[in-house]
């Protein structure tokens, strides 16, 4: 775990690290022992036991961004869950305005829970953890991975980067337009709550309105995706009837 640099970047700070074991685990830890603080975050080159949703390994070779940042939100535990939202939201319009910088055409969308795609194949991905104290949330530990130059195979759902549509980008300038993007939805939501980041979400939403199948504890149920509710959970319409889903892998 070797300190390579310290960055000031805004209302940031960046603690930059060549190899690391999990950028999530050390800024979780870090934050508990009160060493770091809101609108910090750890950036590694490289992980060796990098890991994503349901504890699954994530792929973290040299060239891809990893970091971690952590958040100290002055919100009630049922809360967190739509902050996954606000990332996907600003990694989102990241992206957008990459491509757009590229001049190259591409379909950039939100997959629920907590994944990127382009042109319907995985990007980015995104992983909340935190720590909590009675019903108040102690710190949030917000860790995103983005495939820029490299992906994994063995995927469960097909991926790629960023250098595969010819985007030739830094990892350190691509954090910090994500950082641009993140604080201007992020103060959003915290000023006027969920519903412009719901909106904003659906608007790019993966195989809305069309059909899909969800994995919720490895069962498989066939339905159309018809929206998020309040809460961030994903209702979709099975039999003319609307089911609610709060965690679950999707497919088409």
């Amino acid at each position: 775990m070797k300190l390579i640099a310290n960055h000031k970047y805004k209302n940031f700070t960046i603690h930059h690290y060549d190899e690391i074991l999990s950028t999530n685990q050390s800024a979780y830890n870090l934050a508990e022992n009160r060493q770091i603080f809101d609108r910090e975050l750890i950036l590694a080159n490289l992980q060796t036991k990098g890991r994503g949703r349901l504890d699954r390994a994530w792929s973290s070779p040299l060239g891809n961004l990893y970091f971690s940042l952590i958040l100290q939100p002055k919100i009630n535990l049922n809360q967190i869950s739509k902050i996954s939202f606000v990332v996907s939201c600003a990694i989102q319009k990241t992206f957008e305005k990459i491509f757009n910088q590229f001049e190259i055409q591409a379909e950039i969308k939100n997959k629920w829970p907590n994944d990127l795609l382009i042109n319907n194949q995985k990007v980015a991905g995104i992983l909340i953890e935190g720590k909590n104290s009675e019903n108040l949330n102690e710190f949030l530990v917000v860790g995103v991975g983005i495939n820029v130059i490299s992906n994994p195979t063995d995927t469960i759902f097909p991926a790629t980067n960023l250098a595969s549509f010819s985007i030739n980008i830094s990892t350190l300038d691509l954090l910090k337009l994500f950082l641009d993007e993140f604080e201007v939805l992020y103060e959003n939501w915290l000023k006027f709550g969920f519903k412009n980041i719901r909106e904003l979400w659906l608007k790019n939403a993966f195989n809305l309105d069309q059909n899909i199948i969800i994995k919720p504890n490895n069962i498989s149920i066939s339905g159309v995706f018809k929206n998020i509710d309040d809460d961030g959970n994903i209702l979709i319409e099975v039999d003319n009837k609307i089911m609610k889903f709060f965690c679950g892998d999707i497919f088409i």
